[in-house]
């Protein structure tokens, strides 16, 4: 059984998934928050079409499909599988089809919107965040019921705004909500995997705060000369921003975006970091080097601490363009993650107030946000209690798909 689930998956991830990712990617849509002609320019029906396409291509039993469409909200997939074993339960899986912005810094041979294959890897903007999700959920269908194995009704739901912030799915899972039934488990296909012979599932996910922040001084721009008199924008906002984090370390300094770190939490990572090494996912530069080399820390890190990214900036001229000038203004975007358990309107809260007290030389502090998450970050299960996922998850992990020995871990 085993032997055969796992080969036609594979061999329906190389000859369908694949390929219909290819076209995924070549499809130049955008989440509706970088795109502002979503609704005009046809690119997001596109993809859909995509996606949809190969799931009806594999002749599923018992599945329909619809997109539901509102004013001014981005539409949503609602597919249904019916149950071959009433009384099975019902099962939810969630993915995603909007993308990100395009960006530069590609590995050679690789770019946005044309699909490469480089050492095994597929390479283009959406592959894998989030257009697996669907064609893959898809496939695991028709898988079963190709072997006959029985499954409960399952509910499949494709948004196209999560990397917007979601800001409508509450209110399609809420008008969806008798369609979708009462969900034994949802399934939400948007994380990664840290190698091929475990059975990964995320046990806990970091939230995030984005703050636009806008540091201006003058009406207009004036000559460096004046430098010495006039104060540069960027330093006053390199003082505000070390109020927030030590440049140094990079630790966060508010105590208020903290959590509580429980000591199993450090087990789990110390488990973790012996099956994978982080610092070897990332290309770095000849000599680079990761915060810290302790591998229990990094995945601690990167789980359950606060953190501060700079990922945008305007008010800068290209350096082509860029002359002896001192300019009005600085903006930056932030990019604040949240480990679990914090609250995120009040974190945001804190950040903006120091960001905005005593601004430096008198300056000008702007700030403007996306509208925060209540609980900044989650865990799958209370902390301190007995993880409910562990025993089934090792007997799929053994029965159905891997034959690992190695002890099961949790992060």
């Amino acid at each position: 059984m085993a032997h055969n689930l796992k080969n036609l998956i594979f061999k329906g991830i190389d000859e369908g998934v694949i390929p219909t990712l290819m076209d995924f990617i070549r499809v130049p849509n955008l989440s509706p928050l970088y795109d502002n002609e979503w609704e005009t320019n046809g690119r997001m029906d596109q993809a859909i079409s995509v996606i949809t396409g190969y799931m009806d291509s594999l002749n599923i039993r018992n599945f329909t499909k619809e997109i539901i469409r509102e004013p001014g909200k981005a539409p949503i997939l609602f597919g249904e599988v019916q149950a071959s074993q009433p009384g099975l339960g019902t099962i939810l899986i969630y993915g995603h089809m909007d993308k990100q912005p395009h960006f530069t810094g590609w590995i050679e041979g690789a770019n946005n919107t044309e699909p490469a294959i480089i050492d095994g890897k597929l390479y283009g903007r959406g592959g894998g965040d989030d257009g697996y999700s669907l064609p893959t959920a898809a496939l695991l269908v028709k898988t079963l019921q190709t072997l006959e194995i029985p499954h409960g009704r399952i509910v499949i739901i494709g948004e196209n705004e999560e990397e917007s912030g979601s800001i409508n799915l509450k209110h399609y899972l809420t008008t969806l909500k008798d369609r979708i039934g009462e969900p034994e488990v949802t399934f939400c296909l948007d994380s990664g995997i840290g190698d091929y012979e475990h059975f990964w599932i995320t046990n806990s996910l970091r939230g995030v705060l984005k703050i636009d922040v806008t540091v201006r001084l003058l009406n207009e721009g004036v000559h460096s000369g004046s430098s010495g008199v006039v104060p540069d924008s960027f330093r006053i906002l390199r003082q505000l921003l070390d109020r927030i984090e030590d440049s140094k370390s990079g630790e966060i300094l508010l105590p208020e975006l903290h959590a509580q770190i429980p000591p199993e939490i450090y087990a789990q990572a110390a488990a973790t970091s012996s099956i994978i090494d982080e610092a070897k996912s990332v290309s770095w530069v000849s000599g680079g080097k990761p915060v810290t080399e302790d591998r229990v820390l990094q995945t601690i890190n990167q789980t359950w601490k606060p953190t501060l990214c700079v990922v945008g900036a305007e008010g800068f001229p290209t350096l082509q363009n860029a002359g002896n000038l001192i300019r009005p203004y600085t903006s930056v975007r932030l990019s604040i993650r949240l480990p679990p358990g914090i609250n995120g309107p009040a974190a945001q809260e804190r950040v903006i107030q120091e960001l905005t007290r005593d601004p430096p030389y008198g300056a000008h502090i702007e700030i403007k946000t996306a509208k925060p998450m209540k609980d900044g970050g989650f865990s799958l299960y209370p902390l301190g209690s007995q993880n409910p996922f562990k025993e089934p998850l090792k007997n799929i992990s053994e029965k159905m798909l891997f034959t690992s020995e190695s002890e099961e871990v949790f992060i």
